[in-house]
């Protein structure tokens, strides 16, 4: 018999912690890395990576936003796929898209759309924000209006050149008048032995996505010393399919199908 009674209490108890413990890990994040990329550095990192047109028309020039990360101050990581049934509605972004098209746009081949790379983003960090699609989508492009990266180093002297080179401190110092130490610097290189290449801007936001902050965690640029500034050129880039890129792949290379 008191076997019996217990039963129900253990079971009460179980419901309690359940309800008591989050359902996902929202809660775990306390501030965002604003991601925004060049695409200068990212369609010259390899011989290989050349871009495309997105076939929503020409992408703007300028840096495009990558994601608005969820991360963690503590366990400096970012936190991730909060939702174990992501939904996705392109129809929930109609009033963004235009902005999405032109600043949140994927210029790899073949031609796309850029909208798996939402799907993908939101159902990475953006079911762990704590915020509807829209309005994650909303804040993210809000923010990189705000801090206009561009008009930042362009009045510091910084502008896209082939040839010409920048001190790693010369761009970090640009940011720090207007965005204070909110920001690291992400390089890439076209070969392991190549140039350094402005790639990424990651900015610190609070965790309501409306202000610029000091970044919790301190981390270090992979940039060396020097750092070139590759132009971007939207009108050049080619429409281009992937039975086109079939088809100028060598033949002794190899496509598994």
């Amino acid at each position: 018999m008191a076997t019996s009674k217990a039963l129900p209490l253990l079971f009460l108890l179980g419901l309690l912690s359940l309800a008591s413990s989050p359902t996902t890990a929202a809660s775990e994040f306390d501030f965002f890395y604003l991601s925004l990329m060049w695409p200068g550095a990212y369609c010259s990192s390899s011989f290989w990576s050349k871009c495309c047109r997105p076939t929503t028309g020409k992408p703007a020039l300028d840096f495009f936003v990558q994601a608005l990360e969820t991360y963690n101050s503590i366990t400096d990581e970012p936190v991730t796929k909060c939702s174990t049934q992501c939904r996705f509605s392109v129809n929930a972004l109609r009033d963004l898209i235009d902005d999405l098209y032109a600043y949140w746009t994927n210029v790899s081949c073949p031609s796309n759309n850029g909208r798996q790379q939402w799907e993908r983003v939101w159902c990475t960090y953006g079911t762990c924000s704590g915020f509807n699609q829209t309005y994650y989508f909303q804040r993210a492009l809000a923010l990189r209006a705000k801090v206009d990266l561009l008009c930042i180093l362009k009045n510091n002297g910084i502008v896209p050149s082939s040839t010409k080179s920048y001190t790693l401190e010369d761009i970090q110092n640009a940011f720090i008048p207007t965005l204070g130490f909110s920001t690291v610097v992400e390089c890439n290189q076209k070969w392991w032995f190549g140039d350094y290449q402005l790639y990424k801007i990651h900015i610190c936001v609070s965790s309501d996505a409306k202000s610029i902050i000091s970044c919790p965690i301190q981390k270090s640029s992979n940039c060396g010393s020097k750092v070139k500034f590759l132009p971007f050129d939207p009108n050049a880039l080619p429409i281009s399919n992937l039975a086109d890129l079939m088809i100028k792949m060598p033949a002794a290379i190899d496509i598994d199908v």
